[in-house]
């Protein structure tokens, strides 16, 4: 058996301990009980604000392209970030691997350059880990000062987002100065023969990439603080939006506890499993737990997180299939 086989059986043993332990005190008439709590209307509503908030979503790509010069329908960037997450949702991985599709469909269906598409995704991506691990380091930081949860792991939980964070903002530093620290890396691997012809054109598009969020960082400050600044409207609409659902199932309860539940949620997609499966099931019922409320109530906010963001990554790899570019005229035609 090899070792990746062995690590999947892992982690699929580990999903199912998770699930196992989140259900373990439910009861499907109590599950029926805190579902039905929520009428047609009330689902509505946290359908379409979530809609709202994921076309919210590529508000700061859609600043990012603008400002690199190119003209790209808002719509049509929407359509590709939902593609991007739907593969991204069932991939493996914190959250990772259907950037290269928004790459891919920028230069197919708009003729955009490799390096500039790449550029431009590379920095809507940096500046949303920007904007989560802050926000995560914040919460964690209130949580704690609270006293509610982390208080073993305070020092550790701190020194990990902190560093994220000041990894991220020391490489936008670099980037800014005029370094390409990926490209640099890239072509001191010991792994790959630098003279292949694919490596040098993966590491020089690397290369046109960083410098260019470098140009653009130092000639569009005011784009980046616009753009850092949807990012913080975007989590306050994920804040409220939990605030929301919470209230539906018949909790109202304080914000620090609302931080506390997202919190949790958010640290579950961090995890190496594919949309966060067992992690979500098992940190709700634990926050719910350890904040007083009855489990019932994490596995029923987990179940709803799951299936909302489930159907979006269905609509999101259908509209991969449906606006493939290899089976378009035009790149504009459905636009």
């Amino acid at each position: 058996m090899t070792k990746k086989r062995i690590v999947a059986i892992a982690l699929w043993l580990l999903v199912i301990l998770l699930i196992w332990w989140a259900w373990r005190d439910v009861s499907i008439e109590a599950l029926r009980a805190t579902i039905q709590k929520l009428s047609l209307l009330s689902i509505a509503i946290l359908f379409a604000i979530n809609a709202a908030i994921i076309l919210l979503f590529s508000s700061r790509w859609w600043l990012i392209v603008r400002a690199l010069g190119q003209r790209v329908p808002y719509l049509a960037l929407a359509k590709y970030r939902l593609v991007s997450f739907g593969v991204s949702y069932f991939t493996p991985g914190p959250q990772f691997g259907g950037e290269p599709l928004q790459v891919y469909l920028l230069k197919a269906r708009h003729g955009i350059p490799t390096e500039t598409a790449l550029a431009s995704v590379s920095l809507d991506k940096i500046l949303e880990m920007l904007a989560n691990f802050t926000f995560l380091a914040l919460g964690i930081l209130i949580i704690v000062w609270q006293g509610l949860f982390f208080q073993e792991m305070t020092g550790l939980l701190i020194l990990v987002s902190a560093g994220m964070v000041g990894l991220l903002l020391g490489y936008l530093v670099a980037l800014l100065i005029g370094k390409t620290p990926l490209a640099w890396t890239f072509g001191r691997l010991p792994l790959f023969r630098r003279d292949a012809p694919s490596l040098n054109k993966i590491r020089q598009a690397l290369l046109d990439a960083e410098s260019q969020i470098g140009r653009f960082c130092r000639q569009q400050p005011l784009v980046i603080l616009q753009a850092s600044a949807l990012s913080a409207f975007i989590w306050l609409a994920l804040l409220g939006e939990y605030f929301l659902a919470l209230r539906f199932f018949g909790l109202e309860t304080s914000l620090l506890n609302v931080l506390t539940i997202i919190i949790f949620a958010r640290l579950a997609f961090l995890t190496p499993l594919p949309g966060g499966l067992g992690a979500l099931e098992a940190g709700q019922v634990l926050a719910m737990q350890s904040l007083g409320f009855e489990p019932i109530l994490g596995v029923s906010m987990s179940l709803f997180i799951r299936v909302r963001d489930s159907l979006f990554g269905l609509l999101g790899l259908w509209l991969g299939s449906v606006y493939n570019p290899r089976y378009e005229k035009t790149p504009s035609t459905l636009l």
